[in-house]
């Protein structure tokens, strides 16, 4: 049976993703190191190498499924909360183009697993340095309340009088149309800074490499959140 981690519920800014576990058996320094490198690997391009699927025992197709989970997570709970998008009213055409965008910010993503120390009782902590990819961030700080205050003004909703004449399935296609044209503006606004995507300085971040009841070792649900809010900062 493969020795895999569940999908890791993080508070918050979510991921759909966590990496697999493998066995204290198989886990020294340098496995440690190559351990944390395959879960980010895994989780922000798709890729693992060969060593980290034979120490994780996953296929080169798991790794893109977490992959591409992380990608829809990534979008669902951190870029549609922050820019207000209602995706329950995207198409999936639209959800597509979201997710393209992600790969080309992801694409930047930058760390470098530089080594592990062995702490008591099996533990390894891993030195992790990690150079934020602050698109989102500058994209939101630079433009956005006025993006979204010109949206409003030239695009407003009924108001509680208007709607009092209106069905329930007018009110709902007016709101329909008020959130995918937003939609629309959020990708366009972002789209248009694809070719400057901006990075932060580098920060070092210290992971916990440790077994679980089971004996088999995992990188925790607050050390991998730790890492994405520095990976692409919002």
């Amino acid at each position: 049976m493969k020795k895999r981690l569940l999908c890791v519920a993080l508070c918050l800014c979510l991921l759909a993703c966590a990496g697999c576990s493998t066995t204290q058996a198989q886990i020294n320094q340098y496995n440690a190191v190559l351990y944390v490198q395959g879960v980010l690997d895994e989780t922000y391009a798709g890729t693992a190498s060969e060593n980290y699927l034979k120490l994780a025992d996953i296929t080169v197709e798991d790794a893109e499924e977490t992959y591409r989970n992380n990608l829809g997570s990534e979008f669902s709970q951190r870029l549609a909360v922050r820019f207000e998008i209602d995706e329950a009213f995207l198409n999936s055409e639209m959800k597509g183009s979201f997710l393209t965008l992600l790969e080309t910010v992801y694409a930047k993503a930058s760390y470098t697993v530089v080594q592990a120390t062995a702490l008591d009782h099996g533990r390894y902590c891993v030195e992790v340095s990690v150079t934020p990819v602050t698109f989102f961030h500058a994209a939101y700080a630079d433009g956005y309340a006025k993006l979204r205050a010109d949206f409003e003004k030239a695009h407003p909703l009924p108001d509680e009088e208007a709607q009092a004449d209106m069905t329930a399935a007018q009110i709902r296609k007016a709101r329909e149309n008020f959130e995918t044209k937003w939609a629309q503006e959020v990708y366009d606004y972002l789209y248009a800074r694809l070719d400057a995507i901006t990075t932060g300085s580098a920060v070092t971040k210290l992971v916990l490499v440790a077994p679980d009841n089971s004996g088999n070792y995992t990188l925790s649900a607050t050390d991998l959140q730790d890492i994405d809010d520095l990976v692409l900062q919002y």
